[in-house]
């Protein structure tokens, strides 16, 4: 390291026996064989912005403002997961205000001790992250939806002296109609492409920083994206050129706009 710098990280204490029992870290160099008071192991994403690996010394400070100094026995993927700084138990206990927390147990609990199965705590944690998850893309689906309605509406309304000249010079409102209908899936390629492409550049470059690896875009999620913009986008431009045809085109022509 070049020098000490300041960043909070998320730590977990875990008791040694039988860790690998109770949760995959997923290792990637060292192990967590040695864990105790005196060593620690952290996550990837962590190593490598501390710039540690396996056998460095690593300069911490508590919660509660105690310095500490353990060596690196271990680096691992999952710092996502279960936090980016993995210590003993012991180590963390007298620098908290609840040790307990929560204790994964390898065997039969102790009688009279309050517990959940893995399966209803992953189901639980899962089913709270996707409303959560669900909530949040709703709002932004809603917002830009009506983002995207009321550009094109406006946009359209605003092209009625040119329909009117359109059909002054002999041309049908149904030849008007098919020629938005071409323009449309004109403008929603390249709005598609253009979006997918920032999207993607967006998310990659953030998911390699936080994994280290390339975002997933399920096909079909990203296909039914573009069709219900498809569908925003029709609609946004048939319904207003609809009301702005509505008109006699002389009295549409000479409004001042």
């Amino acid at each position: 390291m070049d020098g000490p710098r300041v960043e909070n990280y998320a730590i977990q204490g875990v008791t040694p026996g039988g860790l690998e029992r109770t949760m995959d870290l997923g290792v990637r160099d060292g192990s967590l064989r040695n864990l105790n008071p005196a060593t620690i192991a952290v996550s990837a994403t962590a190593a490598d912005r501390l710039g540690v690996r396996p056998g460095d010394r690593l300069r911490l400070t508590l919660g509660d403002g105690t310095p500490i100094s353990p060596t690196v026995i271990a680096v691992y993927e999952r710092g996502l997961g279960f936090g980016d700084l993995t210590v003993s138990h012991d180590l963390l206990a007298a620098h908290v205000d609840d040790p307990r927390g929560v204790v994964l147990i390898a065997g039969t609990p102790p009688a009279g001790l309050p517990t959940t199965d893995a399966a209803s705590l992953a189901e639980t944690t899962a089913a709270t992250n996707a409303e959560v998850n669900q909530v949040a893309m709703a709002l932004i689906i809603a917002f830009t939806a009506i983002a995207v309605v009321n550009t094109l509406a406006m946009s359209t309304s605003d092209r009625a002296r040119e329909f009117a000249l359109l059909r002054l010079v002999g041309t049908t409102r149904r030849q008007v109609l098919r020629m938005l209908g071409w323009e449309t899936p004109a403008i929603v390629a390249v709005a598609a492409v253009l979006g997918t492409a920032i999207a993607l550049a967006t998310l990659t470059a953030f998911s390699a920083g936080m994994t280290g690896g390339a975002p997933h875009v399920p096909p079909l999620g990203h296909l039914g994206v573009l069709a219900w913009g498809a569908l925003l986008a029709a609609v946004a431009t048939v319904l207003p050129a609809r009301l702005a045809m509505a008109a006699r085109p002389a009295d549409t022509i000479n409004t001042r706009e």
